[in-house]
C-alpha cells in the first residue's frame, strides 16, 4: 500500500464516521506531518498562518483519534496510521483465508452431524493458527515502530509469552 492509498484509506474512514472527507488543508497537514514536516513549514506551503495550520491539525487529530480509536498528535500519528494498516491487513488475510475454507475445504458428509462438526473444528484451528501466524510476522515491524512486547501483545490480542517466544526463534 503506498502513501497515496493510505492518504485515501484514511479519508474513506473519516467520511464513513463523519460523512465528511478531509478538506486540503487537512490532508495537506497530515501527508507533511507524516512525512516530518514543521506547522511552520506546512502554513507556508498552504499560504495560511501558523496558528491556523495548528488549529487545523488540533482539529484533525482529534478526528482521527475518534475514527482510529487512540489518542492521536503530530508525534504519534504515523505509527497509529501503520498499526491500523497492519491490523487491517491481517484481517483481510484471515477473513479470505475463512472464505478459501469454507469454499474449498468443505466436503459434504455422508456420514453423521459428527463428521461435519469435526471439520468444522479442524477448518477453525487452522485458521487461528494462520492468525496466530500472521500476528506474529507482523512483531518485528512493530518493534522497528517502536513498539515494546507489552504493547504489541496487547494491539495483537496475543499472550506475552508467545511474542518473547517468537523473538527468540
Amino acid at each position: 500500500m503506498d502513501t497515496k492509498e493510505v492518504f485515501q484509506l484514511i479519508d474513506n474512514l473519516v467520511f464513513r464516521q463523519t460523512g465528511k472527507h478531509l478538506d486540503t488543508l487537512q490532508l495537506g497537514i497530515l501527508k507533511n506531518v507524516f512525512n516530518g514536516q514543521k506547522y511552520a513549514k506546512i502554513a507556508e506551503d498552504y499560504n495560511c498562518s501558523e496558528g491556523h495550520a495548528r488549529d487545523k491539525a488540533y482539529e484533525l487529530w482529534r478526528i482521527l483519534s475518534d475514527v482510529l480509536g487512540e489518542e492521536l498528535n503530530k508525534s504519534n500519528i504515523r505509527a497509529a496510521i501503520e498499526r491500523f494498516i497492519i491490523a487491517n491487513n491481517i484481517n483481510n488475510l484471515v477473513n479470505s483465508e475463512k472464505i478459501d475454507n469454507v469454499n474449498f475445504c468443505s466436503k459434504p458428509s455422508k456420514n453423521s452431524e459428527i463428521d461435519d462438526f469435526e471439520t468444522v473444528e479442524t477448518e477453525n484451528s487452522l485458521i487461528k493458527e494462520k492468525l496466530i501466524e500472521a500476528k506474529l510476522e507482523t512483531v518485528p515491524r512493530l518493534i522497528q515502530l517502536g513498539l515494546t512486547t507489552e504493547q504489541i501483545a496487547q494491539a495483537l490480542d496475543l499472550e506475552l509469552e508467545l511474542i518473547l517466544d517468537y523473538l527468540k526463534k
